[in-house]
Protein backbone atom coordinates (compact mmCIF):
# COMPACT_ATOMS: atom_id res chain seq x y z
CA UNK A 1 0.00 0.00 0.00
CA UNK A 2 1.25 3.43 -0.99
CA UNK A 3 2.26 5.67 2.43
CA UNK A 4 0.69 8.72 0.59
CA UNK A 5 -2.09 10.50 1.90
CA UNK A 6 -5.27 10.73 -1.15
CA UNK A 7 -6.97 12.83 0.85
CA UNK A 8 -7.78 16.17 -0.97
CA UNK A 9 -8.62 19.61 0.93
CA UNK A 10 -11.90 19.04 -0.05
CA UNK A 11 -12.01 15.64 1.04
CA UNK A 12 -10.94 16.81 4.39
CA UNK A 13 -13.50 19.23 4.30
CA UNK A 14 -16.56 16.55 3.94
CA UNK A 15 -14.69 14.73 6.65
CA UNK A 16 -14.34 17.62 9.55
CA UNK A 17 -18.04 18.14 7.87
CA UNK A 18 -19.17 15.04 9.13
CA UNK A 19 -17.38 14.51 12.22
CA UNK A 20 -19.18 17.66 13.12
CA UNK A 21 -22.61 16.46 12.15
CA UNK A 22 -21.36 13.43 14.60
CA UNK A 23 -21.18 15.83 17.41
CA UNK A 24 -23.92 17.89 16.91
CA UNK A 25 -26.08 15.20 16.77
CA UNK A 26 -24.33 14.03 20.29
CA UNK A 27 -25.27 16.98 21.48
CA UNK A 28 -29.12 17.21 20.83
CA UNK A 29 -29.02 13.44 22.42
CA UNK A 30 -27.41 13.95 25.20
CA UNK A 31 -29.94 17.18 26.22
CA UNK A 32 -32.47 14.81 25.06
CA UNK A 33 -30.90 12.60 27.94
CA UNK A 34 -31.22 9.41 25.73
CA UNK A 35 -27.62 10.24 24.82
CA UNK A 36 -26.24 8.65 28.03
CA UNK A 37 -26.99 5.42 26.58
CA UNK A 38 -26.14 6.02 23.19
CA UNK A 39 -23.73 8.20 22.52
CA UNK A 40 -20.69 5.31 24.37
CA UNK A 41 -21.84 3.03 21.15
CA UNK A 42 -21.82 6.11 18.82
CA UNK A 43 -18.06 7.08 20.08
CA UNK A 44 -16.97 3.50 19.66
CA UNK A 45 -18.48 3.22 15.93
CA UNK A 46 -16.91 6.41 14.82
CA UNK A 47 -13.17 6.42 16.76
CA UNK A 48 -12.91 2.95 14.69
CA UNK A 49 -14.59 4.29 11.09
CA UNK A 50 -12.31 7.30 11.46
CA UNK A 51 -9.32 5.19 12.27
CA UNK A 52 -10.05 2.72 9.31
CA UNK A 53 -10.80 5.56 7.40
CA UNK A 54 -7.52 7.43 7.89
CA UNK A 55 -5.68 3.95 7.10
CA UNK A 56 -7.74 3.30 4.40
CA UNK A 57 -6.53 7.06 1.99
CA UNK A 58 -3.01 6.50 3.33
CA UNK A 59 -2.65 7.68 6.69
CA UNK A 60 -0.29 5.95 8.80
CA UNK A 61 -1.57 4.71 12.20
CA UNK A 62 1.37 4.21 13.03
CA UNK A 63 2.30 7.92 13.69
CA UNK A 64 2.10 7.96 17.35
CA UNK A 65 0.51 12.02 17.28
CA UNK A 66 -2.38 10.68 15.18
CA UNK A 67 -3.34 7.26 17.31
CA UNK A 68 -2.74 9.54 19.96
CA UNK A 69 -5.01 12.10 18.98
CA UNK A 70 -7.66 9.29 18.16
CA UNK A 71 -7.42 7.62 21.72
CA UNK A 72 -7.98 11.41 23.42
CA UNK A 73 -10.51 12.16 21.15
CA UNK A 74 -12.51 8.51 22.17
CA UNK A 75 -11.11 8.34 25.81
CA UNK A 76 -12.46 12.88 26.03
CA UNK A 77 -16.04 11.48 24.52
CA UNK A 78 -16.18 9.15 27.36
CA UNK A 79 -16.50 11.74 30.21
CA UNK A 80 -19.97 12.13 31.02
CA UNK A 81 -21.14 15.46 30.04
CA UNK A 82 -18.20 16.63 27.70
CA UNK A 83 -21.57 16.60 24.95
CA UNK A 84 -23.92 18.83 26.90
CA UNK A 85 -21.02 21.47 27.30
CA UNK A 86 -20.89 21.48 23.60
CA UNK A 87 -17.52 20.17 23.25
CA UNK A 88 -16.59 18.66 19.85
CA UNK A 89 -13.98 16.41 20.14
CA UNK A 90 -13.78 14.38 17.05
CA UNK A 91 -14.24 17.94 15.23
CA UNK A 92 -11.24 18.83 16.83
CA UNK A 93 -9.41 15.34 16.09
CA UNK A 94 -10.30 15.61 12.32
CA UNK A 95 -8.82 19.02 12.44
CA UNK A 96 -5.90 18.01 14.08
CA UNK A 97 -5.43 14.98 11.98
CA UNK A 98 -5.75 17.32 8.61
CA UNK A 99 -2.86 19.65 9.96
CA UNK A 100 -0.80 16.27 10.69
CA UNK A 101 -1.17 15.28 7.30
CA UNK A 102 -0.80 18.41 5.71
CA UNK A 103 2.44 19.26 8.21
CA UNK A 104 4.05 16.27 6.55
CA UNK A 105 3.45 17.04 3.29
CA UNK A 106 4.97 20.39 4.21
CA UNK A 107 8.15 18.84 5.96
CA UNK A 108 8.71 16.48 2.54
CA UNK A 109 9.15 19.83 0.41
CA UNK A 110 11.51 21.41 2.96
CA UNK A 111 15.56 20.47 2.08
CA UNK A 112 16.55 18.12 4.61
CA UNK A 113 12.89 17.85 5.89
CA UNK A 114 13.22 13.99 4.88
CA UNK A 115 16.11 13.83 6.93
CA UNK A 116 14.52 15.52 10.44
CA UNK A 117 11.45 13.03 9.86
CA UNK A 118 13.62 10.09 9.62
CA UNK A 119 15.84 10.90 12.66
CA UNK A 120 12.86 11.89 14.64
CA UNK A 121 10.61 8.70 13.81
CA UNK A 122 14.02 6.67 14.37
CA UNK A 123 14.56 8.01 17.50
CA UNK A 124 10.42 6.69 19.15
Amino acid sequence: MDNKSKISNTEWGLVIGALLMVDLVQIVLEWLVIGLAINPFVDIFVGMSLGLYLHLRGQSLANPKRITGIIAAFLGEQVPGVDAIGLPLWTLDGIYNFLLSKSDKILEQVPGGKVVTSLVEKKK
